[in-house]
């Protein structure tokens, strides 16, 4: 692990637990993503996380709204979809994510990138 590795694991625990920072930072710490990412790969991943996050909240009307998805937002989330696809590739291109072994691989994907659609809230 290298010293801004460190560095992002420690600004990470000083957030709040109940925040997404703060629950990023306990579940990468578990997973042991400080050995094998450095502090800019660490980075990208939490930006593609947040945007899944937001994409899952967004795609599935749980906002504000009380569960409503306005079609007139169908912009926003088009923008909100191609930033997180960015972003993940972004993160895909990291040496250090190319260097991590399948399993491994599979269960940032599945923790942190996952993205769904409810079925009540798919396409007719």
């Amino acid at each position: 692990m290298d010293a801004d590795s460190q560095d992002f694991f420690e600004e990470l625990q000083s957030c709040p637990r109940t925040g997404f920072k703060g629950k990023f930072g306990q579940l990468s710490r578990r997973m042991g993503l400080k050995t094998g990412l450095n502090r800019t790969e660490l980075s990208r991943l939490y930006e593609a996380a947040f945007l899944a996050a937001l994409c899952n909240i967004s795609f599935n009307g749980l906002g504000c709204c009380e569960g409503e998805i306005k079609p007139d937002k169908e912009p926003t989330r088009r923008r909100l979809e191609q930033a997180f696809m960015d972003a993940r590739t972004n993160f895909y291109r990291c040496a250090g994510w190319k260097a991590l072994l399948p399993p491994r691989k599979k269960a940032i994907e599945a923790i942190f990138l996952t993205v769904l659609v409810s079925e009540e809230h798919l396409a007719q």
